[in-house]
């Protein structure tokens, strides 16, 4: 029991992103006991009190945990449940609370206290500036532009670079296989990304052969990737490239 109490310590810390803005979740768990003093009202008692308080005991609470895993069977998701902190609502709240006499000066004050306590996520490597008003990779906004029917859906098989955008632009376009296959501690397997991805150069033919039962009316390779026979001796023609992504057609589909 100790050691669940502690993964979901550690699992804490990383939400609330201990390592950079530690100061953040300071800030709102003195808001929430300010409130559990302040406040009187009970409606908003149990809205801004009660709810956030029972789900921090819930959260760290071994036995609920154990539960929570064996009713889902899913331990990664854990961390979702302090979405319902609400840390925004409570803060603010709290907040407007503590000064409500003198709102504007506490509103200053406690915007710089937030800034101060935080970090500017604009500085994030995992951050870019958006390239079209899709905020997608401009290369894939263009291949299904050229590709994509004006009626009805086709399969289309991509490198995983493209996966997790090419169905948030359009749903015409289906795929053999999706994110599950890019997250290794799920541990699924697919004969058709197994032979796209994984091995070190394409066998054509088994290949193809894969591509035909969807089927994939186009298949796209990235320019460099290795293969042992050219795609156009089984059936596909060069359809076009976007960037470092050649796009083929089959002929037969």
């Amino acid at each position: 029991m100790w050691g669940i109490f502690l993964e979901s310590v550690v699992i804490f810390k990383n939400y609330m992103g201990f390592h950079q803005h530690r100061y953040l979740a300071f800030l709102y768990l003195a808001i929430l006991l300010y409130l559990w003093f302040a406040e009187k009202d009970r409606r908003r008692r149990a809205i801004f009190v009660y709810a956030p308080t029972l789900l921090l005991l819930l959260f760290f609470c071994p036995l609920f945990r154990k539960l929570f895993v064996r009713l889902l069977d899913d331990s990664e998701t854990y961390y979702r449940l302090l979405w319902l902190l609400q840390m925004s609502l409570v803060s603010a709240y709290g907040v407007i609370r503590l000064f409500a006499a003198h709102r504007r000066i506490g509103v200053a004050a406690a915007c710089v206290a937030f800034i101060l306590c935080g970090d500017y996520v604009y500085d994030s490597e995992n951050i870019t500036k958006a390239e079209n008003a899709w905020h997608l990779p401009q290369e894939t906004i263009e291949i299904v532009d050229l590709i994509e029917p004006e009626e009805g859906r086709i399969t289309v098989l991509v490198p995983a670079d493209l996966i997790y955008y090419i169905r948030q632009y359009s749903t015409n376009i289906e795929l053999p296989y999706g994110r599950e296959m890019l997250v290794a501690r799920w541990e699924y397997h697919h004969p058709m990304y197994e032979a796209m991805e994984q091995a070190e150069v394409i066998e054509t033919s088994t290949f193809t052969a894969l591509a035909r039962e969807y089927p994939c009316a186009y298949i796209i390779l990235k320019e460099d990737r290795e293969i042992t026979e050219p795609l156009t001796e089984y059936g596909y023609e060069l359809y076009g490239q976007v960037g470092e992504f050649v796009i083929y057609r089959d002929r037969e589909t």
